[in-house]
């Protein structure tokens, strides 16, 4: 199964390079070609090497038969695995791994964030840094990313940053654009083949927007996402604690059923780990030690902590010594791969400020599926809420550090 699967995706990740003009491939279709694809994509930049690791990619375990192939052909020629309109980041190639793989939903809790939650969670906690530093200097992580989907988000609003006051004529050259927003974006997952492909897709929006296939994308700009166990790792140099503006994230909810694993993470995080407690805890701690002293952390989390007894220590001893500012309940929305009721929850890396969190509180779901989840009544209505409240907060310091600016 495993190897289907690889195969399935194999050939969408190379049809998908090769509409896209990323790759050169040879006019005849076949195994062959699919394999020589990830070799050429492996070839064209060090940080795809591991597409001819049979570790990573199972397709070159074992060959596939006459029939399968015919299948895995004729599944791309009724689905579109290319990206529409002018911008390339492979967010249905992100999606098609998730639909495909079963184990990795169930065992790695692999559910990607779609674009427009991670707009509002990039909005809460990238934005301000961007504001405050600048696009040259700002650096955020999503260590629970999956195939990237956070990260392509992020990597979007970073090199299209223009800083307030500044002409927009007057942007930075494109190629500087690109890179900083490289230098920026990191990432860290457990699945290795979600990672490669977060790799492919940050690689692929570059290459797109140069209008160069990959291999001409400079080899030393770096693409900063690597596998490991973000919650218990102690050598991976991108999960070094204090050295992210922004920490964002959608982190798995599922229990640990090994129970070797869960008394580890239990000992690594024992301000949050209580009886079968969800990994949205842990990761709630691992995300705050990730920040900067004062840095964001925004995350879409499930909302079981405030429900279950293993939540008890969490809510009572944890979140009160978290800098809280927003408490959203997306529980009425309609967000695709998340069955478990959800929160967005977003709090500053230091000691509590003041006595105000901002709260979206929901009235009732949504009255009916709707066609565009994205323009659902719950999730419009949480947005308009966010940037209604946003608009205000910029007015306010606006009057507060010119105040003649606003006298009639």
């Amino acid at each position: 199964m495993q190897a289907a699967i690889s195969w399935a995706h194999g050939v969408a990740l190379v049809r998908h390079a090769a509409k896209h003009r990323l790759i050169t491939l040879p006019a005849s279709a076949g195994p062959d070609t699919v394999r020589g694809g990830l070799e050429t994509l492996a070839a064209a930049h060090p940080a795809l090497d591991s597409l001819t690791d049979p570790q990573v990619v199972a397709l070159w375990k074992e060959p596939i038969s006459q029939a399968g192939w015919t299948r895995a052909e004729q599944m791309w020629q009724d689905v579109s695995i290319t990206d529409d309109g002018h911008r390339v980041d492979g967010f249905r190639l992100g999606d098609t791994y998730q639909a495909l793989s079963a184990e990795a939903r169930k065992s790695r809790a692999l559910c990607q964030t779609p674009a427009w939650v991670a707009e509002l969670l990039l909005e809460l906690s990238l934005q301000p840094a961007l504001d405050d530093i600048g696009a040259d200097q700002v650096k955020m992580i999503d260590p629970s990313c999956g195939t990237g989907h956070i990260l392509l988000t992020a990597f979007h609003r970073i090199r299209a940053h223009i800083p307030r006051g500044r002409d927009r004529y007057a942007a930075v050259p494109l190629e500087r654009s690109l890179e900083r927003a490289l230098e920026a974006v990191h990432g860290v997952d457990l699945d290795a083949y979600a990672v490669v492909l977060a790799r492919y897709r940050l690689l692929a929006a570059t290459a797109a927007i140069l209008k160069r296939p990959i291999a001409a994308v400079p080899a030393g700009w770096p693409v900063q996402v690597a596998v490991a166990d973000a919650l218990l790792s102690t050598e991976e140099p991108l999960l070094r604690p204090g050295d992210y503006h922004a920490v964002v994230g959608n982190p798995p909810y599922i229990t640990v059923t090994d129970p070797i694993l869960r008394e580890r993470i239990r000992r690594a995080y024992p301000e949050v780990c209580s009886g079968k407690y969800s990994l949205a805890l842990p990761f709630t701690v691992l995300m705050t030690r990730l920040a900067r002293p004062a840095g964001t952390i925004a995350q879409l989390t499930a909302n079981s902590f405030m429900k279950r007894e293993f939540g008890r220590k969490y809510v009572e001893e944890y979140l009160p010594t978290l800098d809280l500012t927003w408490v959203i309940d997306t529980s009425g929305c309609v967000i695709p791969g998340h069955g478990t009721p959800t929160l967005i929850m977003v709090h500053n890396a230091q000691p509590p400020q003041g006595g105000t969190v901002i709260t979206i509180r929901g009235a009732r779901g949504e009255p009916r599926m709707p066609r565009d989840p994205s323009q659902g009544l719950v999730w419009r209505a949480i947005e308009d809420a966010v940037h209604q409240r946003l608009a205000l907060d910029r007015l306010r310091r606006a009057v507060e550090s010119d105040p003649s600016t606003f006298r009639p």
